[in-house]
């Protein structure tokens, strides 16, 4: 299959690692909670280049906000909310 690497892909991949993580982060498997978090910060750099995102810089920087807690190994939000605002880019992603 050869998707289009477009934000909504990047979203999607993005929810994934975030997902990743907090599984880890349950797991306290830290050295591969630590991974994904770099991977799911390598994918917002890319999020963030996309001309269309520029006016969803405030969703990226809390998304950051909540990263960075997590690589902090504090999580202060819900996991399933979390979990929850990811699952319709993935949906739209596989629909297509």
């Amino acid at each position: 299959m050869n998707i289009i690497r477009t934000p909504l892909f990047y979203m999607a991949n993005l929810g994934s690692e975030v997902s990743s993580a907090l599984l880890e982060y349950q797991r306290e498997d830290f050295e591969k909670m630590y991974n994904s978090i770099i991977r799911a910060k390598n994918i917002i750099k890319k999020i963030e280049e996309f001309p269309e995102m520029k006016g969803r810089t405030g969703e990226l920087e809390i998304l950051k906000s909540i990263i960075q807690d997590l690589n902090q190994k504090k999580l202060e939000i819900n996991k399933e909310q979390l979990i929850n605002y990811f699952t319709p880019f993935a949906a739209r992603l596989m629909g297509k």
